[in-house]
C-alpha cells in the first residue's frame, strides 16, 4: 500500500531512508533547508541508492520550502541532528495541523519533550510527537544523490508523547518501517540513547589521532581500546541506573549491540570489535562533529539532568560534558536539553512517569499517584 511520506532533512539518514521508502512503493517528499544539498537529487528526479538496498530510487517532489513540505503528507519523519529539532520545531510550529504525525528519527534523549514543549510555547498545542530509539538503516551518503545503506536494523522502538497514542502511530508506521515496537514511553526511548554512549567519550578521547590524522582511523575499532571502553562502560552503567530508577529495564550497550546486530563478545570492547557493519566506519576529522555537537547536548546532557532529577550521580557522564566544553569553548550545560528544556522540572520520579503517559500533570488523578506509589513500591521489592 503506498503512504504519502514527508522527510525533512538531507542529510546521510534522510537520503538513505527516502530511496528505502521511495523503492518499496511509498510517495516520498523530502526537505531539506539548503537547497545546495537536494539539487543533485532535483536534477536526476531521485536518489541512486546501493547496498542492501538497491536501484534508482524516484522521489515525488524535493524541497527547501518547509510550508510545501508540510502541506504534501500527514505523515512526517524529521532525519536530521536532535540538536536542529527545537529550531525545526519553530519552523514547523503554524504548518501543522492536528492530523499530523510527526516521527523523530531518532529522538536522542528527550526529543519529544523538547519538541512538544516548543511547540506549546508558540501555538498553545501540539499534535502527538512521537520518536524512535535509533535510526532503522546504517546509511552514507556517498555522493550527489547518491547514498549507501549498509544495514537495515532489526528493531525498531517507537514511543509518543503521551504514550496514549503509542498504539495508533506504531501501527501506522509498522506498514511502513520494518522492525517496529512499541516502547513503552519516551522515558523508555530517550534513556535507550546508544549515540551518547558510543560517540562523545571515544572521540574527545581520541582528539589529537582525529585531528593529527583527519580522522583516518576506525572510531570504534582503532578508537575504543580496552581502557576507553571501560570509560564508556561507567557512562553506560549510570544511563541503565537513571533507567531502574524510572522502573525502565533499560539494555545496556553491549547487550543493545547483540539484540540489533548479533554482535559477539563478553563485554562492551569485544563486542564492539565484532559488529560487522561497524568494521568499515571511518572517523571524525576534528571535534567539530555532530558526535560532539548533537550528542553531548541532546544525548549527554539530558541524561545527567534527569539523573540529578531523580536521585542518580553520573559522574562519568558529567566528566564527558565537561571536557566537551573545555576542548570545544562552547558551553553545552547552557545551551544542552535541560529539564526546563523538556518540560519536567521539579517532577519526582513517579511524577515524571506519569507525566509521559497522559502529556499532562493536570490530568493526572490522585487514583493514578496512588497506583504508581503501589507499582513503585512492588518494583523495590
Amino acid at each position: 500500500m503506498c503512504t504519502e511520506i514527508t522527510i525533512l532533512g538531507a542529510g546521510h539518514g534522510g537520503q538513505g531512508l527516502a530511496a528505502y521508502l521511495a523503492l518499496n512503493g511509498h510517495e516520498v517528499y523530502l526537505y531539506n533547508r539548503s537547497k545546495a544539498r537536494i539539487k543533485p537529487i532535483i536534477q536526476q528526479g531521485g536518489i541512486q541508492v546501493g547496498g542492501v538496498v538497491s536501484g534508482f530510487a524516484e522521489l515525488a517532489k524535493c524541497s527547501s520550502n518547509i510550508q510545501e513540505a508540510l502541506s504534501h503528507a500527514k505523515l512526517v519523519f524529521l532525519v536530521v541532528p536532535a540538536s536542529a529539532h527545537r529550531d525545526l520545531a519553530v519552523q514547523c510550529a503554524k504548518y501543522l495541523s492536528p492530523e499530523h504525525i510527526v516521527l523523530l528519527i531518532p529522538g536522542r534523549t528527550g526529543g519529544a519533550l523538547e519538541f512538544s514543549k516548543t511547540l506549546e510555547s508558540r501555538i498553545g498545542w501540539t499534535p502527538a510527537i512521537s520518536e524512535a530509539q535509533t535510526f532503522p538503516l546504517v546509511s552514507r551518503v556517498v555522493g550527489p544523490g547518491q547514498a549507501q545503506v549498509s544495514a537495515i536494523k532489526k528493531e525498531l522502538p517507537i514511543a509518543s508523547f503521551p504514550s496514549t497514542h503509542t498504539k495508533e502511530v506504531c501501527e501506522r508506521i509498522s506498514k511502513i518501517l520494518p522492525g517496529i515496537r512499541e516502547a513503552s514511553d519516551v522515558l523508555e526511548t530517550g534513556l535507550s540513547n546508544i549515540g551518547a554512549v558510543f560517540h562523545p567519550a571515544p572521540l574527545i578521547l581520541n582528539t589529537g589521532r582525529a585531528e593529527s590524522t583527519n580522522g583516518q582511523y576506525n572510531h570504534y575499532l582503532d578508537g575504543v581500546s580496552p581502557t576507553v571502553a571501560r570509560f564508556i562502560e561507567k557512562i553506560d552503567a549510570e544511563r541503565v541506573s537513571i533507567g531502574r530508577a524510572l522502573g525502565k529495564d533499560i539494555l545496556s550497550a553491549a547487550d543493545w549491540l547483540r539484540k540489533v546486530y548479533d554482535s559477539k563478545g563478553q563485554d562492551l570492547y569485544e563486542c564492539l570489535q565484532t559488529t560487522p557493519c561497524y568494521q568499515d566506519l571511518g572517523a571524525p576529522q576534528s571535534l567539530d562533529h555532530r558526535y560532539i555537537w548533537e550528542d553531548v547536548p541532546t544525548g549527554l546532557v539530558p541524561l545527567a539532568a534527569i539523573g540529578e532529577s531523580v536521585g542518580v550521580a553520573t559522574p562519568a557522564i558529567c566528566t564527558a560534558v565537561d571536557m566537551a566544553c573545555h576542548l570545544t569553548g562552547r558551553d553545552f550545560w547552557e545551551d544542552g536539553r535541560t529539564v526546563e528544556c523538556l518540560g519536567i522540572e521539579g517532577l519526582s520520579a513517579i511524577e515524571l512517569q506519569l507525566y509521559v503517559w497522559h502529556g499532562s500533570l493536570a490530568t493526572i488523578t490522585h487514583t493514578d499517584m496512588l497506583l504508581s506509589l503501589d507499582e513503585e513500591t512492588e518494583r523495590v521489592k
